[in-house]
Parts: structure tokens; C-alpha cells; sequence
């Protein structure tokens, strides 16, 4: 009994990994979809972007967030009144707790498409977290992370104290 079910055992693997290797291609499906996308740039086409703002506006983005010496100030969200707490100030926006200076794949095969890091050298491995690292300044100067994974909005400007847990705010806030 033992010896039919260690062969239907190694039959199942042996059926699942043929499988795998050769049931992945999907030639007919690609070319269909291939096909219907040519079909919809002949008929269609490209849209005419001539100003490339959007672009302009990543790009000056970016390099705000370059500026060592930028200094902006972060809140959290009271949950129950709505209103926003002021943390502090901070240099920069913050970098997402994702975010990492090396690539988080590594290439096996040549035919792999992987993913680029974004202009400024980080990789963004499209994983979904509310977490941030923060440098926090306090009223000497000094900095120092803070690890926060409460959902934050960081600006260059102060909120306006009317929109703020009062008892979050400074006497010169």
C-alpha cells in the first residue's frame, strides 16, 4: 500500500513540474492580445503630448526631494476628531519603509524583465505599506529616524493651526 501511493505520489509531481515547464506558454493568448492592441493603436492611436508637464512636474519633484537642507513638517491623523496632530519638523518627505537602495530581485535567467530603480537611485518594489522613515529635528537641530506606520502627510509649509489637534501644537507654532 505504501509502495502505490509513493508511485502516485512521484506520478502527481512528475505530471505537475511537466506541467509547469511546458503548460505556461500561452502563444495564442499573447498574440491575441497582441493583436487587439495593434488594432486599437491603428485605429485610435498615440495621444499627442506635446507639453510633457507631468513629466516637468515629476521631475522637479524629485529634485526638491534631493535638497539635503529642506525642511518640512509632518502630521498624523486623529482618527477620532478628524483632525490632523503636529509631529514636528523633518528634513525631506520622508522615504517609504519599501523603498531600498538595492534591487529586491535577482536575475536568474536573461529573459527576465526586472525592475529599474527610480531616478534618484532607489528601487520602489511595488509593495503597499503606509510605513515611513522620518528624520526628525528637534528644537536643537538634532536628527533622528523614527520608524512611523500611522498614515502621515508631510509639507513644506505648516497646515493651518485650525485644522490641527490643538493640543499637538507648539506655543510657536
Amino acid at each position: 500500500m505504501k509502495k502505490r501511493i509513493g508511485i502516485f505520489v512521484a506520478a502527481v509531481m512528475i505530471l505537475v513540474s511537466a506541467f509547469m515547464l511546458t503548460g505556461c506558454e500561452d502563444t495564442e493568448g499573447e498574440e491575441y492580445t497582441k493583436e487587439i492592441q495593434n488594432q486599437i493603436q491603428d485605429s485610435v492611436g498615440y495621444p499627442n503630448i506635446t507639453n510633457h508637464f507631468e513629466y516637468a512636474q515629476l521631475k522637479e519633484i524629485y529634485e526638491l526631494r534631493d535638497d539635503p537642507n529642506l525642511i518640512c513638517y509632518w502630521y498624523t491623523k486623529n482618527e477620532y476628531t478628524g483632525k490632523w496632530v503636529y509631529q514636528g519638523k523633518c528634513i525631506g518627505y520622508g522615504i517609504p519603509y519599501s523603498a531600498s537602495i538595492t534591487s529586491p530581485e535577482y536575475a536568474i535567467y536573461t529573459d527576465l524583465a526586472l525592475p529599474l530603480p527610480e531616478p534618484n537611485g532607489i528601487y520602489t518594489n511595488g509593495l503597499s505599506t503606509s510605513a515611513t522613515w522620518i528624520l526628525s529635528c528637534d528644537k536643537e537641530g538634532n536628527i533622528a529616524p523614527l520608524y512611523v506606520e500611522d498614515a502621515i502627510t508631510v509639507s513644506q509649509k505648516k497646515m493651518d493651526a485650525t485644522r490641527c489637534e490643538e493640543w499637538s501644537l507648539p506655543e510657536d507654532y
